[in-house]
């Protein structure tokens, strides 16, 4: 039977699913859960027909869903998380390198054209005379680590939980068997290592501190069952059709999907951040005479405090169970939640709906299902700017123009989105090079429509590093690869 992807809430024992799901790759409906991965990217030789072979070899590791599935239930059951987790994607320079006839190619414009083409146009207008825009994510590739310069031709990813030294050599030993196994074919460009980091409440954040991934979209019955005891579904659907992320795979059969992946190596400038955070908080400790800690500061910058309370829902530092269920029906102004918060920019939840009279489906299916993970030192306060620690930015969606390059060019980069002169996404807008930001404007009084703004620039604590574009083909399509 056909499977409609404008289906959500699927059961992982589904009948109808269990072929699909033995063809997708794991990861892509539901997080892996592993702490420690290794993302392997990895250039291909002239020899096609040895590059396929060695693919169809890899692809044997490969995590399906339907397993990730099984692995999550022996999780549960036994309280381990000691299974392999594997994914393996596929650039534009992949495919050719595979010899793969173009028509079982993935043909999202950004995939093929690449992250490192700066002159390839994308139509990022939301309505009206669209104009299409080269370089729409403002990337300097001058300021790439080296080793994402050259051809990126797929990555895997070696995903692992466990005693830390344990889990270390065994990723490490995964490394070197694939480098060995290249031997003759290809390469490996670099090698990226992964960890999960918690606070003590065991919630997995990133390095300025804050929780991540807490609003990503939810595919399956038992993340939205738990979804809805966190607090239920009135004020916000977490809810995603299949359609958001999956897309039939062009080299498989009738049951094979994949999705496109975005990998974006971000590093973070924690000092900066905070620095500028308290600096924030004296400014408007002056202006309002009352008060203001740098971690409030920062709460406005991301519209979460570090624990994941949304700061439209609670004024103060705490612990809340609407991680999800809240919208700014009741703060369309920005006086509890800036407009320009990074939750905010990067999932409106209603104010393009009261803005520009948008269809609630439109906002909603430019959201992107995160799947990133931090590298670096574990510090949280060291003594020194730009230390080697960020985020291994993966996002994964149905389309990389209309959905990840959306939101960051026409959200997150608009300082004029909602409306003029709101300003820069505080964590990751960004423009183009030798353009200054305009301040933001942070209101002296949360959730009152008398207080007055102050003008405040915060930007510029995210670099980007290197990247590329991907697909994630289906287990069919890997496997049936002709040797």
């Amino acid at each position: 039977m056909s499977v409609n992807l404008n289906q959500t809430n699927i059961d992982l024992d589904d009948p109808n699913f269990q072929t699909v799901f033995a063809n997708l790759q794991g990861n892509i409906l539901k997080g892996h859960g592993r702490d420690y991965a290794r993302h392997v990217f990895f250039c291909l030789g002239q020899d096609e027909v040895a590059n396929r072979r060695w693919v169809r070899q890899m692809s044997e590791k490969v995590t399906s869903m339907l397993e990730q599935g099984r692995q999550h239930q022996a999780f549960k059951q036994f309280g381990k998380q000691d299974h392999l987790f594997v994914n393996l994607m596929l650039s534009a320079t992949g495919y050719r390198k595979l010899g793969i006839p173009r028509e079982q190619w993935p043909d999202d414009s950004a995939f093929l054209a690449g992250m490192k083409d700066l002159d390839q146009s994308y139509d990022t207008s939301p309505r009206g005379n669209h104009k299409p825009t080269a370089n729409p994510l403002n990337d300097d590739l001058s300021q790439w680590e080296p080793a994402f310069s050259q051809d990126m031709d797929g990555m895997l990813i070696f995903a692992l939980s466990g005693q830390s030294d344990d889990v270390e050599k065994t990723l490490n030993d995964l490394v070197r068997e694939m480098k060995d196994s290249l031997n003759g074919i290809g390469h490996i460009v670099v090698v990226q290592h992964g960890h999960v980091m918690r606070n003590d409440k065991q919630q997995v954040i990133e390095h300025f501190g804050f929780t991540d991934g807490v609003s990503n979209p939810k595919f399956l019955f038992s993340e939205l069952t738990e979804e809805f005891r966190n607090g239920g579904y009135r004020n916000n659907d977490p809810s995603a059709p299949l359609n958001l992320v999956m897309v039939p795979d062009p080299g498989g059969d009738h049951a094979s999907f994949g999705t496109y992946v975005v990998y974006r190596k971000l590093q973070q400038n924690i000092k900066g951040f905070w620095q500028r955070a308290d600096m924030l908080a004296n400014t408007l400790s002056e202006n309002t005479g009352r008060t203001i800690s740098a971690k409030y500061a920062g709460a406005l910058c991301v519209g979460r405090f570090q624990d994941g309370t949304p700061i439209s829902e609670q004024s103060g530092d705490g612990w809340t169970n609407l991680f999800n269920n809240f919208n700014f029906n009741d703060d369309a102004g920005g006086l509890k939640c800036p407009l320009h918060a990074h939750v905010r920019k990067t999932n409106p939840r209603g104010d393009t709906v009261r803005q520009f009279n948008s269809p609630p489906t439109i906002e909603r299916s430019r959201r992107i299902v995160r799947r990133g993970i931090s590298f670096g030192e574990a510090e949280l306060q060291p003594s020194q700017e730009w230390t080697e620690a960020g985020l291994l930015f993966l996002s994964f969606q149905a389309s990389i123009v209309d959905q990840f390059i959306f939101m960051q060019h026409t959200w997150c980069n608009n300082e004029d989105f909602l409306h003029g002169d709101v300003g820069l996404d505080p964590l990751v807008g960004q423009l183009k090079e030798n353009e200054s930001p305009k301040p933001q404007s942070w209101s002296k009084g949360w959730g009152s429509p008398t207080a007055e703004q102050v003008s405040f620039s915060f930007s510029g604590f995210v670099r980007m590093k290197g990247g590329e574009y991907f697909f994630m083909p289906s287990l069919h399509f890997l496997k049936n690869l002709p040797v």
